[in-house]
C-alpha cells in the first residue's frame, strides 16, 4: 500500500491518503476510519466496497474531532481511471474539509488548496499514470490488477 500524511499547518489539519494495491489493507483502513469516529454504516459500506474488489472508486471521511481527513483512492482498471479517482477524492476531501477549516468553496484559496493536495498526492500515483508502465509493473487489467 502507498500512504502519505499531509499536514497543513496554517489550518492545523492532516490529510491521510491511502492507495491500497489490494484488498489486503481493508482492515487497516477500517481501523483508521473507526479512530476518526466513522459510524457503523460508513464502516460497513467502506469494508464491503474494498473487500468485494470493486474498482474505480474510493472513499473520503473528514473528522473535526481529530482534525483529519482520510482519503482512499481505490484500485482502478486503467491509468485514466486512477487519475479520475484521485481528482474525484480530492474534490470530496475539500468539500468535506473546507467548512471545518474556514475555506470558502469556489475561491482562489480553495483552488490553490485543491491544487496543493494534488501536488502532494502526485508522487504517490505518478508511476501508475501510464497504462504501458502499469502493465510492465505487473498491474494488468482485470479483477486482481491492483492499482
Amino acid at each position: 500500500m502507498i500512504t502519505r500524511t499531509i499536514y497543513v499547518p496554517q489550518h492545523d489539519w492532516t490529510f491521510r491518503v491511502y492507495i491500497p494495491l489490494s484488498c489486503y489493507w481493508t482492515g487497516e483502513i477500517i481501523r483508521h476510519l473507526w479512530r476518526l469516529g466513522a459510524s457503523d454504516d460508513i464502516l460497513y459500506t467502506a469494508a464491503n466496497n474494498m473487500q468485494c474488489g470493486k474498482r474505480n472508486n474510493g472513499l473520503t471521511y473528514a473528522s473535526n474531532k481529530t482534525r483529519e481527513t482520510l482519503v482512499v483512492v481505490g484500485q482502478t482498471t486503467t491509468a485514466a481511471e486512477l487519475f479520475n479517482s484521485v481528482v474525484h477524492e480530492i474534490d470530496h476531501a475539500c468539500m468535506f474539509t473546507f467548512p471545518l477549516i474556514g475555506i470558502e468553496p469556489g475561491t482562489e484559496e480553495a483552488a490553490y488548496f485543491k491544487g496543493g493536495l494534488g501536488r502532494e498526492i502526485f508522487p504517490m500515483v505518478q508511476p501508475y499514470l501510464c497504462d504501458c508502465c502499469r502493465h510492465k509493473m505487473g498491474h494488468k487489467k482485470g479483477p486482481n490488477s491492483g492499482l
